[in-house]
């Protein structure tokens, strides 16, 4: 037995050390890429994610100013809860307040995707499900979207209770904001939770009072948002349950359910949710090698089994509702295909091969599937015939994805009714337009930059029983990058993975600014 511990432990200690290796070299990447360059659309038309050179000395001077706001507020920390308190106050009205403003004046509604959804869902809570079919509906296209469908249709059904001609997509974007909020709060309660101390929660609200963003995306009706929501509530619960365990038997068991329920929650509406969920099982099966807890191996054997049926569980209610049944969908390796393919937005981003040629086959995933695999074969031969093409490809695909500090946000809420006020139609392509992106750029700088300080002190602690614990957002980040280098690209994608750095940027912003904190003279040196 002693012999099989020795052999978890060193598994476990040579995980950690890969995690991060690998999250360092990565968060060192992003950190220099994001100084240099940016990869954002100048206009709402076509889309295209331009690479821009980045004025260096102008973000380096605005990141400076703003931690010459941050640390005076990290120095009054120390005065207690209060002060926490009030800060989280004002961050969640802000984000309250603009989210709201965003509605009432930015007008925006669901165009594409978001669009088709918000149709079906508005279908089946009017009694119509004429939209379950095998081949006449968009979710015969893309059947991993009933689990949002389900979860607008009752948030319209309650809607249509009340006596109100707003239409039904402004109650989901004021959800979405209730949601941020709760975003805020769950990754703020993540940090107190964490070492570092107080210094790094309220750096992580000074970071959300400038989350534009995560604003902006309130007003997208689609999966972003929510699935975050119940992702950064989950894992706040299961860190709480390592590192605030209660007392009572009861309670832990009620507090890891309620995490199993929300992360469930998170991959029903939005399936790249999975990726997520992965990092916290490979953590969880980890963290088992080192305590050989056997109860976290059946957590995380439930997590995984709850996240693999959830999305089918729903399709097959809805298909006994309506009496009749979906396709199985477009087959993923189409949207590897793309992933290697140029695209007028972007090398790797949306053309529409994960449309056309399933169209064209009457819908039939097996003839799709042998279409893509020829179509990766192509690029693969295209990338050997020519590997200076490839790098510049990936180094295309990479950078659009993660050097932009909007996170597609303009293009994803450019749609809208008239009634949009004239500054935040500026905001899309007037004169806004570019201060917005350079305010985004630089934000995302002060995240990556604040995330590579926290990590980089992470590893230099030495911990005699080091745990993975602290890493789970890490290890979901890692694994997207792998992910995205490989699917299709886009930057709204990464836009979870950025979040998930918040906790993280903002304990490293207090390590900061403790190595800026006067050291007292303590008379051995002159």
């Amino acid at each position: 037995m002693n012999i099989l511990h020795k052999i978890g432990n060193g598994v476990y200690k040579a995980g950690l050390a890969a995690v991060r290796g690998l999250t360092l070299i990565l968060l060192g990447v992003l950190t220099l890429c994001s100084l240099f360059w940016g990869y954002y659309a100048e206009e709402m038309v076509t889309q295209a994610s331009i690479p821009h050179r980045e004025p260096v000395l102008l973000h380096l001077a605005c990141m400076a100013l703003l931690l010459l706001l941050l640390f005076p507020l990290l120095r009054l920390s120390r005065s207690g809860n209060r002060f926490k308190s009030l800060l989280l106050a004002l961050a969640l009205g802000l984000t309250c307040f603009w989210g709201l403003f965003l509605i009432l004046f930015g007008r925006s509604l669901p165009t594409a995707d978001s669009a088709s959804v918000y149709a079906i869902a508005q279908s089946l809570a009017s009694g119509q499900t004429g939209v379950i079919h095998p081949t006449g509906s968009y979710l015969s296209y893309y059947p991993q979207q009933i689990g949002l469908v389900a979860f607008y249709e009752g948030i319209i059904r309650l809607w249509n209770l009340l006596p109100v001609s707003y239409a039904a997509y402004h109650i989901l974007q004021c959800v979405n904001v209730a949601l941020a909020c709760a975003i805020v709060y769950f990754q703020y309660r993540t940090v107190c939770l964490l070492p570092g101390g107080d210094e790094a929660a309220v750096a992580y609200l000074f970071l959300s009072l400038l989350n534009a963003p995560l604003v902006v995306y309130t007003s997208f009706v689609y999966g972003e948002i929510p699935s975050f929501a119940f992702l950064s509530g989950g894992i706040y619960l299961l860190l709480r349950f390592f590192y605030r365990p209660s007392p009572h038997r009861k309670s832990r068991l009620a507090v890891m359910a309620c995490s199993l329920l929300m992360l469930t929650a998170a991959a029903a509406l939005r399936k790249n949710s999975l990726i997520v969920i992965i990092a916290i099982v490979l953590v969880i099966l980890w963290e088992w090698l080192r305590t050989h807890r056997h109860r976290l191996l059946l957590w995380a054997g439930g997590l995984a089994l709850c996240c693999a049926v959830v999305l089918p569980a729903i399709q097959k209610v809805y298909e006994f509702r309506a009496g009749n049944t979906l396709s199985t969908g477009v087959p993923a390796l189409s949207y590897i295909a793309m992933g290697m393919q140029e695209s007028d937005r972007g090398r790797g981003w949306y053309n529409g091969f994960n449309f056309y040629p399933y169209e064209a086959s009457n819908m039939d995933s097996a003839v799709t599937a042998q279409k893509s695999k020829a179509a990766i074969r192509a690029s693969l031969e295209a990338f050997r015939a020519d590997p200076g093409y490839a790098l510049d490809f990936y180094a295309d695909k990479f950078l659009s994805q993660w050097t932009d500090g909007s996170y597609f946000c303009r293009q994803a809420t450019q749609n809208h009714t008239d009634g949009r006020i004239r500054i935040v139609k500026s905001l899309y392509e007037g004169e806004l337009s570019p201060a917005f992106n350079h305010f985004c750029n630089v934000y995302q700088l002060l995240v990556y930059g604040g995330a590579l300080i926290c990590l980089a002190g992470m590893c230099r602690r030495g911990e005699e029983h080091p745990s993975l614990l602290p890493y789970v957002g890490l290890v979901a980040v890692l694994g997207g990058f792998l992910f995205h280098m490989v699917w299709e690209a886009n930057s709204r994608y990464i836009f979870p993975y950025f979040l998930l750095l918040l906790p993280y940027a903002a304990r490293g912003l207090g390590m900061a600014r403790k190595a800026f904190r006067p050291r007292k003279n303590t008379g051995l040196l002159p």
